[in-house]
């Protein structure tokens, strides 16, 4: 097997006081006792530490892998064309078309595909093609990424490039009209982004932050520092990560209904943050989690997931601190947290259970949100080890439930793992080899988080026509997929979706210029759609679709 690189931290005594730790923070965030990391905070407020490093190549795979609910029919089906690739990051354009790039054990690549449903809509039918490649010399893994309210693609930073450790600060933008790449220079100052945290703010804008400064020595800068993206001028405005508690690096956002973004504090456990973007553009104290979801001992997070009424799950990243060659002996069950918004409160979600009698976390990991409100997520043992299975947070009951397992379960660790949530409710997954797979969901969506469309420029188009439509919530009351902090592939943006009455042929009319990404109940906004060459003509339905929920039908007429 491929020797997995341990995540080393340097800096400061690994026993940390806690008096240390409690000087690192605001006077209005309380640190519980037990929480230490390997970082130090300098005289002039600066951040020292050795940045993490997420681990290239697979885990030995197991003998086997478990199958918690056997007997049960399995969810999951096969794509019927294979990739012809080693899949990794996913992200869903605004044609519905699904954006993959390419990333082998070995580190990352330049090299992008896309997977284009059948003419009914079916992704486990769909087929590949390539993309053009990233800009020359920018092959980044674990990077930050977007779809931009205008449709363009944004990708910053990247830990490695090929499969050299380097916290780069490349970054690049693809058009899909022009279908070309282009660029991007890094916010001013910033010598190094790496595995950064990205969010769309619910007015469009794109945050990003920066992971560290001084990547690579061995008493490296880590960063608190974010910055906004001037999407017209490919520019940036650099904040200050006013208020931040705690280093950027490792940590996962989240945006909430109330247009802020919350992320569970990696370095100085058990605390919380939210970014207010307007007017302050400070982090402020979110509280602390009942159980810290976070891996304390190899600064690992899970995904957080936020759920249709804004409430956040956030899966466990576990206690242990077994990595691979070591074998995984921690027996712990490892916990979870849920963050109510609204009342700005933390309380202990469900423990994942151990298996075999042995600890299964989301040290980095996907979940993802699933049209009736739940959420899938896999989990695999200790930190980086095999085998995997999956769970469904029940977020009626606060519960856990067993999930089928896959076939290559045996193979696979949570971290080589990605989930994306389709504009047809199913969930496209890979454990980056070419055994890709959809999963479909039981249980239907409640009608009250659908999209509603309130009005609509014509109800008949022609194809290569422009339209416009307005409505509430367009972006849905949820993000969709999530990952621990490497990977954003959020679909939280209004699809156009055009069904042939006659045929049933389905077509994606590519969406821009959406007004807001708002995930907050009753958000209104609007949004640019072209009907694409080759749409069948006659009578037709066209519904807003944002994570797999589809809004009511409006008739319209493709001439």
């Amino acid at each position: 097997m491929l020797k997995l690189s341990r995540r080393s931290l340097v800096g400061v005594s690994a026993v940390a006081p806690i008096a240390v730790l409690a000087a690192l923070v605001p006077g209005n965030a309380a640190v519980a006792s037990g929480g230490h990391h390997a970082v130090s905070r300098d005289a002039h407020g600066v951040f020292h530490g050795r940045p993490i490093l997420t681990p290239l190549g697979r885990a030995k795979p197991a003998a086997a892998a478990p199958n918690l609910a056997a007997g049960k029919p399995s969810p999951w089906q096969p794509l019927k064309h294979a990739p012809p690739f080693i899949p990794g990051s996913m992200l869903l354009a605004s044609d519905g078309r699904v954006l993959v790039h390419v990333e082998p054990p070995a580190g990352g690549t330049s090299r992008w595909y896309k997977l284009t449903p059948d003419s009914k809509g079916s992704y486990a039918n769909g087929t590949w093609s390539k993309l053009p490649s990233m800009p020359s010399n920018y092959n980044p893994l674990y990077f930050a990424s977007a779809i931009l309210p205008d449709g363009r693609m944004i990708v910053e930073g990247g830990e490695y490039l090929g499969g050299t450790p380097t916290w780069t600060s490349k970054g690049a933008i693809y058009n899909p009209v022009t279908n070309t790449w282009r660029s991007v220079a890094p916010p001013d100052g910033w010598a190094n982004i790496g595995d950064a945290s990205s969010e769309v703010l619910a007015n469009g804008t794109f945050m990003l932050s920066q992971a560290c400064q001084d990547c690579t020595s061995p008493n490296g800068v880590l960063s608190t520092a974010d910055a906004l993206f001037n999407a017209t001028g490919l520019n940036w405005t650099n904040l200050a990560g006013q208020g931040k508690n705690d280093p950027n690096d490792e940590e996962g956002w989240s945006l909430l209904p109330s247009g802020q973004i919350l992320t569970v504090d990696t370095w100085l456990t058990p605390t919380t943050e939210v970014f207010t973007p307007s007017p302050s553009l400070i982090w402020s104290f979110a509280g602390n989690t009942v159980t810290s979801p976070i891996n304390s001992p190899e600064v690992e997070t899970g995904p957080q997931v936020v759920m249709p009424g804004g409430n956040t799950f956030v899966v466990g990243a576990g206690t242990s601190s077994d990595i691979p060659p070591k074998p995984c002996t921690t027996r712990r069950t490892a916990p979870t947290a849920l963050y109510n918004y609204a009342a700005g409160r933390w309380a202990r979600g469900p423990a994942i259970p151990t298996i075999g009698g042995l600890q299964y976390d989301s040290a980095d990991g996907p979940a993802s949100i699933l049209p009736d409100g739940n959420v899938l997520f896999d989990v695999s043992p200790c930190v980086f080890q095999t085998p995997l299975a999956f769970f469904l947070y029940n977020a009626g009951s606060r519960t856990l439930s067993p999930v089928p397992n896959i076939p290559n379960a045996a193979n696979d660790s949570t971290f080589y793992t990605r989930m994306l949530a389709l504009p047809n409710g199913q969930i496209l997954f890979n454990d980056g080899s070419q055994h890709m797979l959809v999963y479909t969901a039981g249980g239907t969506p409640n009608p009250a988080w659908a999209p509603s469309i309130t009005g609509i420029s014509s109800f008949s188009f022609t194809p290569g026509q422009s339209g416009n439509l307005s409505g509430t919530q367009l972006a849905g009351l949820s993000q969709g997929a999530a990952y621990g902090d490497d990977v954003q592939s959020n679909t939280n943006f209004p699809l156009v979706r055009i069904t042939n009455r006659q045929s049933g042929a389905v077509t994606y009319a590519r969406t821009s210029n959406w007004t807001s990404v708002s995930i907050a109940p009753g958000a209104a906004s609007s949004t640019k759609f072209t009907i694409p060459t080759g749409t069948p003509a006659g009578p037709s339905t066209l519904v807003v679709v944002a994570n797999g929920i589809a809004s009511q039908p409006v008739p319209v007429t493709i001439r």
